[in-house]
């Protein structure tokens, strides 16, 4: 029984140590947002998830036969999840304060948004 253990234990720390394979590794300088460590050297990337960000050696772990390697162009900052969603005072304020017709599905519901606009507006 003691063997048993022993061998269900290795084979379990095996199994749990073993990273998955990503899809993508990127090397480059990667901006990470964490004020404790600002820049790393690569990221493990699954699907559209970002799974590993690290030194090359912790996320060398993450490659397999499928992996898709991507190297930054020297000097290039790589700033992943950044989207830049700015926008203008005036313009911005305009927008938010007009009638929304963008995700109007029917002629109906768009003709019904401005007169229900117009009532509160006039």
């Amino acid at each position: 029984m003691k063997h048993l253990l022993s061998i269900l234990s290795i084979i379990l720390f095996f199994s749990c140590s073993k990273h998955p394979q990503a899809d993508q590794i990127v090397i480059g300088k990667i901006w990470t947002g964490n004020e404790k460590q600002p820049y790393a050297e690569a990221m493990a990337i699954s699907g559209d998830t970002i799974v590993a960000i690290g030194t090359k050696a912790e996320i060398e772990k993450w490659k397999g036969d499928k992996t898709s390697e991507v190297i930054a162009p020297e000097g290039q900052l790589i700033t992943p999840g950044f989207i830049d969603t700015h926008t203008h005072f005036v313009d911005g304020g305009f927008r938010l304060s007009s009638v929304q017709l963008r995700d109007a599905k029917t002629q109906k519901e768009f003709i019904q948004r401005i007169a229900d606009y117009a009532k509160t507006h006039s």
